[in-house]
């Protein structure tokens, strides 16, 4: 993700999902792999976002981030072990569909219009209801509470497939919650801070029916890897704790599903209505505020009645509630100080402490939690037991010392990073390979001076600036280093380009005679320097090829030694498929309407852009052209010496490797062959800049 002024957020491009299921193959992405296929079953095969959200664990601070009159203090941590990830894919339309792999969450879809709410956005809540229970509505909050801020037009795709176990205590609700928000931003082409996906997140879960706070968005939103997290409230902060486990470990214990809806919800809404409804007034005609008045707090506490009368609630439990948030606030700042001094026996006491007031003051604990913190404690090296979460069941939080085995519903956490839209383009040339450009700007272009256009195809204007020229544009911000470039065009149109080039840093050289892709690059191969080591093709007329597809293929180029690479896409009827044995070696690229061979459903294709090394050209189509060159023409079918399928062939029979990477996405392919492929182009470069805006 690119971080911007003001801590705005702004993800990479969407990759073609056959692009990335070819990255992750072989390397150990097994999960990722698995959510792809569960993507691609459900949806097909798709640009995509691929959004990283960890499971929140928090070790103490429960049942604080959403008590008004409190500044309150909060110690967590991401778990790098459970997370969940969420592919992604924008649509052109206001629809969204979801999906997952999780068990009981099917497949649904909803529009974006339907999520309007209208009016102050907890008032209009209240007065709706609670919706009927399903997991969609964690995403149908995140877009109507983005609603409140923006108009939306487009919707999005939705997979998830997550390890972090539902109602554990661990936040798999919010977690979606985050993904829902990540999802309507990339869609729409908007930017975000984490701060705002702290803050929205927690008031988006309203939509649910549940009244929590921002600790878990906040954690999912601020968390880095190997430390904890001090979150306060009254002002909002985010501090990073550096941590050290000091031969301790943290690790949750499933007991039994925490389950948010019916009554546990209910529950659950009377603690936090305690604390937001009844106690604020209180505390003013006691003239008592926090963090001022926190050394008094015993005695606010028992000036407060013990219990009072609620329509919605009946008796409820005030002293209790007021005396838990204070006692927790108090363990934060111990621990703190415990942090500094390394005293995990202090650590230890803390928990216990609030293992015993979450019983006790909130009575949120069930018969199984009980039994099972007491098998824990029993375990020779577990120092303490905690609650996880809201309670009413889920997992419990066990702070251990060495190794211990704590049954197989254990699962050990570390503290990792927080939500993350990944990005794959971490491709780096530099300057450490000399390389040069040839772009291709031959041909009559006979179809589209049959439509009545008379301006040359390369400097047919895309978006009001001639395609070749962006082209150059996009080459200049590509990130290699290109020591010359060249642009091969008719000899009759030499003077043409050099005015419409004026300014520009490329060289325009000619190719005498019409003969082909091949001859052309052959033409350009004498105008390049000495001691150029990897040459890129392409055409004037490619505007949409991308320069991470450009950087990768090259590392792809460098990395295996290959003589010439051509990046490719994944897609229906491709025009020039490559060709593989059974191995995934490349054998052959083939033309199909100039072979005459017919297309396969679906193919590799290259996207008229490649890489091949200087020895690859001098050593191979330098010596093509020789042989195949006679006085007028080529000795080819077509009297013609292509580029791309010439090369594949003559590099494969002399030996020299030749490489297929499927790194790009299909519009990549689109060019100009008709006057209709501009709006085509023009309609691609304006959805890129939406998932592209900063807002």
């Amino acid at each position: 993700m690119r971080q911007f002024p003001f801590g705005l957020i702004m993800a990479a491009r969407p990759r073609w999902s056959p692009a990335l299921r070819h990255l992750w193959m072989g390397e150990g992405f097994e999960e990722r792999l698995e959510a792809l296929d569960g993507f691609e079953a459900e949806f097909g095969r798709s640009l995509l976002w691929v959004v990283d959200v960890p499971a929140r664990i928090c070790v103490l601070g429960e049942h604080s981030d959403y008590v008004p009159y409190l500044s309150a203090t909060m110690i967590t941590f991401a778990s790098s072990q459970i997370r969940m990830l969420a592919l992604i894919s924008p649509r052109d339309d206001g629809r969204v569909r979801i999906a997952s792999s999780m068990a009981g969450c099917d497949t649904c879809e909803f529009m974006i219009a339907d999520e309007v709410i209208e009016g102050e956005w907890l008032q209009a809540l209240d007065e709706r209801g609670t919706p009927d229970r399903h997991w969609s509505n964690y995403i149908r909050g995140a877009v109507a509470r983005v609603l409140k801020s923006f108009d939306l037009r487009f919707g999005f795709d939705l997979f998830i497939h997550s390890s972090i176990p539902a109602a554990s205590g661990t936040s798999s609700s919010s977690a979606l919650t985050i993904c829902g928000l990540l999802a309507i931003h990339l869609s729409n082409g908007l930017s975000w801070s984490n701060d705002v996906l702290a803050h929205m997140g927690g008031s988006a879960e309203w939509y649910v029916g549940t009244r929590g706070g921002l600790m878990d968005h906040a954690t999912m939103a601020f968390a880095e890897e190997g430390a904890l997290l001090e979150l306060s409230t009254r002002p909002f902060e985010s501090r990073v704790l550096p941590y050290t486990a000091g031969g301790c470990r943290w690790f949750t214990v499933f007991t039994h599903a925490a389950d948010k809806g019916g009554q546990v919800m209910n529950e659950f809404n009377e603690i936090s209505f305690i604390q937001r409804e009844v106690i604020p007034p209180m505390l003013v005609s006691l003239r008592f505020e926090h963090p001022r008045d926190f050394d008094d707090w015993e005695n606010t506490a028992m000036a407060l009645d013990k219990t009072c009368q609620s329509d919605e609630f009946g008796a409820v439990r005030v002293r209790d509630s007021f005396s838990y948030v204070m006692r927790e606030n108090l363990r934060v700042k111990e621990f703190l100080s415990a942090l500094g001094r390394g005293e995990t026996k202090e650590t230890a006491r803390l928990l216990e402490e609030a293992w015993t007031d979450s019983r006790d003051l909130l009575r949120v604990h069930t018969d199984e939690m009980e039994s099972e913190s007491e098998r824990l404690r029993a375990i020779p090296g577990v120092l303490a037991v905690k609650l996880m979460g809201a309670g009413f069941g889920g997992s419990l939080l066990v702070l251990t010392e060495g190794d211990v085995d704590l049954g197989d519903s254990a699962i050990e956490h570390t503290p990792g990073s927080g939500a993350e839209v990944l990005d794959f383009d971490n491709t780096g040339i530099g300057s450490r390979v000399r390389c040069a450009a040839i772009l291709l700007c031959g041909g009559k272009g006979s179809r589209i001076v049959q439509q009545g256009v008379n301006v040359h195809k390369p400097l047919i204007p895309v978006d009001g600036v001639p395609s070749l020229i962006r082209v150059l544009d996009k080459l200049d911000e590509c990130g290699i280093e290109f020591a010359i470039t060249l642009v091969v065009v008719p000899p009759e149109r030499i003077a043409e380009y050099t005015k419409a080039l004026n300014g520009k840093a490329c060289t325009v050289v000619p190719q005498p005679h019409p003969l082909g892709t091949g001859d052309a690059v052959f033409c350009a191969m004498e105008h390049l320097p000495t001691g150029i080591e990897q040459v890129y093709v392409s055409f004037g007329t490619q505007t949409l090829v991308q320069n991470d597809t450009i950087r990768a293929a090259l590392t792809y180029h460098l990395k295996h030694h290959l003589g010439f690479t051509l990046p490719t896409t994944i897609t229906n009827d491709p025009y020039a498929p490559l060709v593989r044995d059974d191995s995934g070696r490349v054998v052959d690229s083939v033309e199909t309407h100039m072979e005459g061979v017919e297309r396969p459903e679906l193919g590799e294709a290259n996207i008229g852009a490649y890489w091949a090394s200087m020895a690859a050209l001098e050593g191979v189509l330098a010596p093509l052209v020789e042989l195949k060159r006679n006085d007028v023409s080529y000795d080819t079918p077509s009297g013609e010496l292509g580029y791309p399928n010439e090369m594949v062939r003559a590099c494969l029979m002399a030996g020299v490797g030749v490489g297929g990477l499927p790194c790009a996405e299909p519009s990549e392919m689109i060019g100009i062959k008709r006057i209709e492929d501009v709006a085509i182009i023009e309609f691609e470069m304006d959805r890129r800049t939406r998932w592209s805006a900063v807002r």
